[in-house]
């Protein structure tokens, strides 16, 4: 068993398997919209208990790719633990560390959304001027003021809303929401995602809490720095 999770061949299978799995998927989607529309648009393990386990004629790649997944990251696991139980020198100790630097990284962005499926929340909602709605966590966000420009034919070529959070009726965090500039508090994350004007102007609001998010800016900055590293010694000893 310990040489199978040790072979390369596992590595190169599961991967070929899930570029596999994940083309299925890819035309599996769109063909099944009802089922796959709302993926995104809550927790992931709210949508699996939900809507995949009760549909697994359509859902099955999604689960063997979970499956994939979990198989080479024990693979990762097994085979950076052998690597750095080895014998090391000084002379090659970077160009050995760094392939289980990217490793590590790889790890932590894969818990990085393990903790994203299974935890936090994601919200999505609509609010015109001067109305607030009730968040987790004893919160509230209040839309003060909503902005809008427009070209000369009439189009929206930009938009802004002014909102605070409330956390226990006390006021606790001000700014403006806009295209790409969301506003954060406490890992809470609130987004400005489109505008709409029948006559009052309201605001689509998202809500989003990734606890895996840290994780996953680790993870890729070790990743970044072991690539990198690797590349450069590469260079050096061709």
């Amino acid at each position: 068993m310990k040489n199978f999770f040790l072979s390369l061949k596992t590595t190169v299978w599961t991967l070929l398997g899930l570029v596999i799995l994940f083309f299925i998927g890819s035309y599996m989607m769109p063909m099944h919209r009802e089922l796959f529309s709302s993926m995104n648009d809550g927790i992931l393990f709210d949508w699996v208990e939900q809507v995949a386990l009760r549909n697994l004629g359509q859902t099955w790649w999604f689960f063997a790719a979970l499956a994939g997944l979990i198989l080479l990251t024990i693979n990762t696991i097994v085979c950076s633990l052998q690597a750095v139980r080895g014998k090391w020198s000084r002379a090659d100790f970077l160009l050995r560390i760094s392939p289980q630097i990217i490793h590590l990284g790889v790890l932590f962005i894969l818990l990085a959304h393990l903790l994203g499926a299974a935890g936090g929340y994601r919200l999505s909602g609509t609010l015109p001027e001067m109305a607030s709605a009730p968040l987790p966590e004893d919160r509230a966000i209040y839309v003060r003021n909503i902005s809008a420009t427009v070209d000369g034919n009439g189009y929206l070529t930009d938009w802004s809303a002014a909102v605070y959070i409330m956390e226990k009726g006390e006021r606790v965090k001000v700014g403006i929401l806009g295209p790409n500039q969301p506003l954060f508090y406490k890992g809470v994350g609130f987004y400005l995602k489109s505008l709409s004007n029948d006559g009052i102007p309201v605001a689509h609001l998202m809500v989003n809490k990734d606890p895996g998010a840290i994780w996953a800016l680790i993870g890729s900055v070790l990743l970044m720095l072991g690539s990198i590293t690797l590349l450069a010694l590469k260079w050096k000893k061709a």
